[in-house]
């Protein structure tokens, strides 16, 4: 069971890190570098390009993130078949995977459409979520924890329904942020929190796509701060509350200086791969969040023998 809690959480680390090269593959402009599919160049190597070495390197690391999301399913089913949710769900994040292989064969064929490379992000979220979870609930199910985590039931429900509301509005941003970058809005205010000098965009789109990011991602204040403030003031019942909430809030002070460091110097490759990267550490923690405030662990409901007083003559 401990090689299938430690699978789970290198499947998670590692499809940080995909979603960390997509970034760099977007901020480069690598998006064609192997302009078909699954083949780059008509090759199984690519050539010595650099955009092409960048594209393929997407690819590698997505063929191993697959892999492994198939291990992490075989061992569910091996060590946690009496548990249905974790099964389940890790057994539906393999053609999950699948479809955000296809979304990345579209996103080739159609030379990067905005539409489809925001999406391909948000599914690379929620395979993040889906691997997440089940990582947080083969720890639950461990019998080493099992004490520790009925105590903190009922007290995680309230930070666990704002990190999930989170991941609702979280989604929403990334999508339009995927937008954004891939149709060339990025660039569309100088200046920051300002656009262009005004509060308001203009009638330009990519001015007004531009402004919808910065305030959707503004607004998500209003989901971090009850995060935070819920679960540290739980910090006593919960043994997770202070390294979640150094993490969430660590994670989003860095992305606001990150954003508005890429504004002022026209989103240079580093921090344009470093905000990506840390937005989708925050949503791996949202999701830790939400798993532990909602997962109910197992119970074999064995069939108890009635009392000798109460079994019928």
């Amino acid at each position: 069971m401990i090689l299938a809690q430690r699978l789970a959480i290198l499947t998670a680390v590692l499809t940080l890190v995909l979603i960390a090269v997509g970034a760099f593959v977007r901020a480069t402009g690598s998006g064609l570098g192997c302009p078909d599919w699954p083949l780059c160049h008509g090759q199984a190597v690519p050539p010595g390009e650099k955009e092409a070495w960048i594209e393929f390197s997407h690819r590698f690391i997505a063929s191993i993130v697959g892999l492994l999301v198939i291990a992490v399913a075989a061992a569910a089913w091996k060590y946690y078949r009496h548990v249905p949710l974790i099964v389940w769900v890790a057994t539906a994040t393999v053609p999950l995977v699948g479809f955000q292989g296809l979304l990345g064969a579209i996103t080739v064929v159609r030379e990067l459409p905005p539409e489809i490379v925001a999406t391909h992000l948000v599914t690379a979220m929620v395979v993040l979520s889906c691997i997440t979870l089940v990582a947080v609930a083969m720890w639950m199910e461990d019998e080493r924890h099992r004490e520790s985590v009925a105590r903190f039931r009922d007290a995680a429900r309230v930070p666990g329904a704002w990190a999930l509301a989170g991941l609702g509005w979280l989604a929403v941003t990334f999508w339009v942020g995927g937008y954004m970058a891939e149709s060339g809005a990025s660039t569309a205010c100088s200046g920051w929190p300002l656009c262009n000098g005004g509060v308001l965009p203009g009638a330009d789109d990519q001015e007004i796509t531009h402004m919808l990011h910065r305030y959707l991602a503004g607004a998500f204040v209003f989901f971090v701060v009850p995060a935070l403030v819920t679960a540290w003031r739980r910090r006593e019942q919960l043994p997770w509350a202070r390294p979640y909430v150094v993490a969430l809030g660590g994670l989003y002070a860095m992305q606001v200086l990150v954003g508005a460091l890429n504004v002022w110097y026209t989103f240079p490759d580093p921090l344009t791969v470093a905000h990506t990267a840390i937005a989708a550490g925050i949503w791996g923690v949202l999701s830790a969040g939400a798993a532990l405030g909602f997962y109910q662990p197992y119970r074999a409901t064995a069939v108890r023998p009635l009392p000798r007083a109460e079994a019928p003559a």
